[in-house]
């Protein structure tokens, strides 16, 4: 097939040109530098959190969600910090402000509303139990990594409308893994883009890593990378696609290698983790 002629010569630049940026609420950002502070309060964290009221009942009602399976209901986000515990509160921070970011169609990737949204809350709740299970050490960036981890795929379908009909073609027609289509069209990756936009949302140098280099584990010979590889695909398997009618992404099992994962634990997790997104739903079907 032709393709097209580059007009830019990196994913630098194509974030630079880029006017309007996606970027998560200033609340959000306070939340999860507050949250890496061991002397933060449930009352301070609640002060913050209570200046965006819209914000603060979505949180609110994640917090009440059948997931979490409280007895009583949350009333407060200071209640919500000492029930659940910070790290929680930060993710459902994150969950709260991505939604309404990651609820639309993607030229290119997905024509589902929900095909985005699914997929990465899928990835990071599966990353998030990963960390633990097989005990990487990432607690606390497992789940935004995941999370985000295709938050470039958003700023390549925003910026480079016009070609994506040729990487539609390249995935659907060629049979070609979406990062390398990517590759093939416009010299970089959605793992490259993400990674330059996370931050510049000043997000931990980790998380930048894990998901700058979700498709390239192997090379980095590095787990936490290798985590959230394995935890898209056991998203994409379990049925959580971005695109169900697009061809599946490959997977090289040497990933569970630098895991440290073998067949039969790869395949038990699959089990459990499938149990975990099953449980929950009421967090996918945030109004």
């Amino acid at each position: 097939m032709a393709i097209q002629t580059r007009t830019f010569a990196s994913a630098e630049e194509v974030i630079q040109r880029l006017q309007d940026l996606p970027s998560l609420p200033a609340v959000v950002m306070q939340v999860y530098q507050m949250a890496d502070n061991p002397e933060v309060s449930a009352q301070q964290l609640a002060l913050v959190i209570g200046k965006d009221q819209g914000f603060t009942m979505r949180l609110l009602r994640l917090a009440n969600s059948a997931y979490y399976g409280m007895v009583r209901r949350i009333g407060t986000i200071e209640e919500a910090v000492v029930v659940l515990g910070i790290n929680t509160v930060r993710n459902l921070a994150l969950i709260a402000a991505t939604y309404p970011l990651f609820r639309r169609a993607l030229l290119g990737y997905t024509p589902q509303v929900s095909g985005l949204w699914s997929h990465s809350l899928a990835v990071g709740l599966v990353a998030q139990t990963g960390a633990r299970i097989f005990d990487v050490q990432v607690r606390n960036e497992a789940f935004t990594a995941g999370l985000l981890h295709d938050v470039g795929k958003l700023v390549i379908s925003t910026a480079l409308t016009d070609w994506m009909g040729e990487l539609h073609d390249l995935v659907h027609h060629y049979r070609m893994p979406v990062h390398e289509a990517e590759r093939e069209l416009f010299g970089f990756t959605h793992e490259e883009m993400g990674a330059l936009l996370v931050e510049r949302w000043n997000l931990p140098p980790l998380i930048v890593k894990m998901i700058r280099f979700h498709h390239q584990s192997l090379e980095q010979n590095d787990a936490p990378c290798a985590l959230i590889e394995f935890a898209d695909y056991c998203a994409n398997q379990l049925g959580y696609m971005m695109n169900p009618e697009a061809p599946p992404e490959p997977f090289d099992t040497r990933v569970l290698n630098v895991l440290g994962v073998d067949y039969e634990e790869a395949e038990q997790f699959m089990t459990r983790v499938k149990e975990v997104l099953q449980a929950s739903q009421s967090l996918f079907m945030l109004q």
